[in-house]
């Protein structure tokens, strides 16, 4: 590890422009890069061997790593982090796109145009929790790599695949070399959640966008739809807590 002695306290410092940059998504394609923000998210990503560079607020703990070490003023942090109250530590990490045959056996979430980041990284937390084997983000769909997203997931995107840029119609192709059933969650689904659970295979769970639900041209690709039976006052369910119910559903098999 090798500690700058100086801190810094320009937010104009090549260093940290360069990392302001990657709260950009054009920024984050060109290089690869992603910020992390927080202890136990930069914790996993530590772990994970993807950091390249760490911004540590003056006078907090340094964590025990062999990369750059860069002490900032706490206006530089709250310039590099996209958190309202940051947490002391921001990184500068690799970013590792999974790809559809680097997922293993077991469940696959699909984000079909899923556009809020704290729902896509919340649903990731709770994919990574509940053993799924992959998440995948359709083209169109929020990046999993943004500071946002990133934080919500709370070191879970690094825990197993995450894969981009696909059609939801390349996706289904791999599912049915994989012998998975694939299967939308709607709220005019045609079945109940012990759907998912049930037969050998195991399931491709796909939701759809917040506000508009399944694409109609997405539903056709799809085995059947899932539902999940709400008390008659309650009008819906937010996709992140929808996802939950349903993950855990499948994994049950």
């Amino acid at each position: 590890m090798t500690v700058a002695c100086q801190v810094l306290t320009s937010t104009r410092n090549p260093r940290v422009q360069a990392a302001r940059g990657l709260r950009r998504a054009r920024e984050r394609r060109a290089q690869g890069r992603h910020l992390v923000e927080g202890p136990r998210a930069v914790a996993e990503a530590l772990a994970a061997g993807v950091v390249e560079e760490l911004f540590v607020l003056e006078g907090a703990p340094i964590p025990d790593a062999d990369v750059p070490v860069r002490r900032v003023a706490g206006h530089v942090l709250e310039h590099l982090a996209d958190a309202t109250t940051p947490q002391g530590i921001v990184a500068v990490a690799r970013t590792v796109p999974g790809h559809l045959d680097d997922i293993g056996d077991g469940v696959i979430v699909v984000l079909d145009r899923v556009a809020d980041p704290g729902n896509a990284g919340t649903i990731l937390r709770t994919a990574d929790a509940l053993g799924v084997a992959a998440v995948v983000l359709t083209s169109g769909s929020v990046d999993p790599f943004a500071p946002k997203t990133v934080r919500a997931a709370v070191g879970s995107t690094y825990h197993l695949p995450v894969v981009t840029d696909v059609t939801l119609a390349e996706v289904v192709a791999h599912a049915r070399t994989t012998q998975r059933r694939v299967v939308g969650l709607d709220a005019a689904g045609t079945e109940g959640l012990e759907a998912l659970s049930a037969g050998a295979a195991p399931v491709c769970l796909v939701l759809g966008n917040e506000a508009h639900g399944l694409d109609p041209d997405s539903a056709a690709l799809l085995d059947t739809t899932v539902a999940i039976a709400l008390h008659p006052r309650a009008e819906s369910l937010n996709v992140a807590a929808a996802a939950a119910i349903a993950i855990h559903a499948a994994t049950q098999r």
